[in-house]
């Protein structure tokens, strides 16, 4: 009787915290799951008096499709090749085949590798066709070998083409697919996730973007941007934009697989193993992060690799194991300096490991020196497949860490100085708006219930509710040791990524890598209540607390609504004039601008991907060198000068900021009003006194600068 009622007891408490959580969530969700109807309707609407598809636009996504999928062969293919020559370890314990998990492993291998390769290629300018093409013909025969190795059915292949594409479709990432086959609008893609390439593939190899700051990022994903470009470019630059955003998008599905076969090696059934993977891919960031061509879901991907691995050689001691750890650190450090957060916790605990397994070891075991050196040797490996794009920043600026940490080790690089990356820090800082300890306590609810794309004070994203729901059941677990110590390790980990996110830029989207031990961990803390009723009405709410983010993509998928651009119905130009307030200056100064023309882009996004003209732009802060030339001059020849000097012949401005007393970066709170005003006067003198305005409204002017004395 006190059994029933205390199973009666967890499954009301339980149905009570998950509807105050979805109550609280959806309450906050107005401008997303609140417009879901109208936006519904403004779809079917733009379906019906718009024509739906075009057989020219339809197969440049299809072949941007297609290459991405051939790249992703061959990114397996690669992946095999190295694995087959490495010390093998076969897990004799294994209850069933784990094919997912093998394939996600592998192509995250091949993907890693080939990007070093095309790294080095670029080093020496060989961003050519031919050189892209010999590179897909050698990995798709890796993977042809591969294949023929394994010798699977032709009705083995069609099951598995078929599972894959419903998969796609139960986990929106269809949705994300359609979305990244979509020409780029979002801020980071235009600005260098594919800026970068574009510019790569314009001189041939990895130079030096001028002022573009985010060029000495680790662009380990963005090279793959470039096979692709090079692949689908010559089909036309549809087929090339296409091509790398489905390649980019290829790492959510991998990041996925490897999250369920995770699962499905700690004993989950397939259902454990699937609510383990829905709590990633129905994350609403995930989607937005996989539909714009970013890259965290490559780094969550591979820092899950590298964690995954150091959990079985916790419990095996086996250094075959390590092999991925370094993989996963080499893979997640090309991507991000952020991944470097992974390596101290793994570092920390593989020295109590090895500590504690000196206390009780065998005659014949490995002795400590060795358990030592073979982790270290591990970490240390990682570093080095990652190092290259450190190297390069250090001889390039001075420093390996460029453009971070310039207080701390300095270092130059034009455009860029300590000013702006204290700014840039400090920028960084704006996520989250924790002040005091009662914000940070709170911080996972407010993660759950508040977060909002596009409001750094609410983490720029959604996460929704299922791991906050979770919690509880995981603590439990962890409690009463339900958990085996992989688990265990995955949960301290993914907790130390909190932690250090808590301290650094809370970014949602930076928290990701902390997701898939996690979702993992409360799937299998959930199975530990399977032998009652209160364990399927958990994990059936532990979905349904996942699948509340699913209206949230469909939301943001609406209101993007690239099917039609897709499928050829809509215009390239047409889809970005709807989705880009400012492209059509664009298209006036890509078409009516001469080839010598150099245009300044004042906070306009510095978007340099639709950009067919020489310009000049500041990183981030775009209006930067512009405040510095008006504070510090007298009158309107000296701005005029400097600006000649520079060899800018035309102006792009978004003025409404700029002319804005309350928000002008011109005005210095620290000067009297009455030379704010001067300085706002003096501003506007500039861009009105000789020039001619050659397109302009509210926000915007496109402006040509006079040619001759001031």
């Amino acid at each position: 009787m006190n059994t029933r009622a205390r199973e009666i007891g967890v499954i009301a408490g339980a149905g009570a915290w998950w509807l105050s959580l979805a109550i609280a969530f959806l309450w906050n969700r107005g401008d997303d799951v609140g417009r879901l109807p109208s936006l519904t309707a403004a779809f079917v609407a733009a379906l019906a008096h718009g024509p739906l598809w075009d057989l020219a636009g339809l197969l440049a996504s299809l072949a941007g499709a297609a290459l991405a999928g051939l790249i992703g062969l061959a990114w397996y293919g690669l992946g095999d090749t190295i694995a087959r020559r490495l010390p093998r370890h076969r897990d004799d314990d294994a209850p069933h085949p784990r094919r997912i998990a093998e394939v996600a492993d592998l192509s995250l291998m091949g993907a890693a590798a080939w990007s070093l390769i095309w790294f080095l290629l670029g080093a020496v300018y060989l961003y050519r066709v031919p050189v892209a093409v010999l590179a897909l013909l050698a990995g798709l025969g890796l993977a042809a070998v591969s294949i023929a190795r394994d010798r699977p059915s032709p009705r083995g292949i069609a099951r598995a083409a078929g599972s894959a594409a419903l998969a796609l479709i139960v986990t929106t990432q269809a949705l994300a697919l359609i979305a990244a086959l979509a020409p780029p609008t979002a801020k980071d893609t235009v600005l260098y996730h594919f800026a970068l390439p574009k510019a790569y593939l314009a001189a041939g190899g990895g130079i030096e973007v001028p002022y573009n700051i985010a060029g000495y990022y680790p662009l380990g994903v963005e090279l793959h941007a470039v096979w692709a470009m090079l692949l689908g470019t010559p089909m036309g630059a549809r087929v090339g934009e296409a091509a790398a955003g489905a390649t980019l998008f290829l790492f959510a599905p991998l990041l996925v697989m490897v999250v369920y076969g995770w699962a499905r090696e700690r004993g989950l059934d397939r259902r454990g193993a699937g609510a383990a993977a829905l709590m990633v891919a129905w994350v609403p960031t995930a989607y937005d992060v996989a539909a714009s061509a970013y890259v965290d879901l490559a780094l969550a991907a591979y820092t899950a690799l590298a964690v995954r691995a150091f959990g079985r050689w916790w419990t095996t001691l086996d250094a075959r194991h390590l092999v991925w750890v370094s993989v996963g650190i080499g893979g997640a450090l090309s991507i991000k300096l952020s991944a470097a957060f992974v390596i101290l916790p793994v570092a920390l605990l593989a020295l109590l490991r090895t500590l504690n397994a000196a206390s009780g070891r065998p005659s014949s075991g490995p002795s400590t020196a060795g358990l030592a050196g073979s982790v270290l040797c591990a970490l240390g490996l990682g570093v080095t497949l990652a190092a290259p794009w450190y190297a390069r920043n250090w001889i390039r600026t001075g420093s390996p860490f460029f453009p971070f940490y310039l207080g701390i080790w300095p270092a130059q690089a034009p455009g860029w100085d300590l000013e702006r990356s204290q700014l840039y820090e400090a920028l960084f800082s704006l996520y989250g708006n924790t002040h005091s300890g009662l914000d940070y306590l709170l911080t996972p609810l407010r993660l759950a219930v508040a977060a909002q794309p596009d409001q750094p004070p609410f983490y720029d994203g959604v996460l929704g509710i299922a791991v906050v729901f979770a919690l509880p059941v995981l603590a439990w677990a962890l409690w009463t040791r339900r958990l085996d110590v992989e688990l265990c390790l995955a949960v301290l980990v993914s907790a130390c990524l909190f932690v250090f996110w808590l301290f650094s830029s809370q970014q949602l989207r930076y928290l990701l890598p902390a997701l898939p031990g996690l979702a993992v961990s409360i799937a299998a803390a959930g199975l530990t209540l399977e032998s009652g009723a209160s364990g399927r009405i958990l994990r059936g709410l532990l979905v349904a607390a996942a699948a509340l983010g699913v209206p949230v993509t469909l939301a943001w998928f609406l209101t993007l609504d690239p099917a039609r651009v897709v499928l050829g119905g809509e215009g390239r130009a047409d889809f970005l004039r709807r989705r880009l307030d400012y492209y059509p200056y664009y298209e006036v100064v890509n078409r009516e601008l001469p080839p010598t023309a150099k245009v300044w882009l004042i906070n306009m996004r510095r978007d340099s991907y639709h950009l067919e003209r020489p310009y000049f732009s500041d990183f981030i802060f775009e209006d930067y060198t512009l405040t510095r030339y008006v504070r510090a001059a007298a009158g309107v020849h000296e701005i005029r000068d400097r600006v000649r000097a520079d060899g800018i012949t035309h102006l792009l401005v978004r003025h409404d900021f700029l002319l804005d007393y309350r928000r002008s970066p011109i005005v210095d709170d620290r000067r009297p009003r009455e030379e704010n005003v001067a300085k706002l006067v003096l501003l506007s003198d500039f861009f009105s006194q000789g020039t001619r305005l050659i397109k302009g409204d509210q926000k915007f002017w496109l402006i040509e600068l006079p040619v001759g004395p001031s």
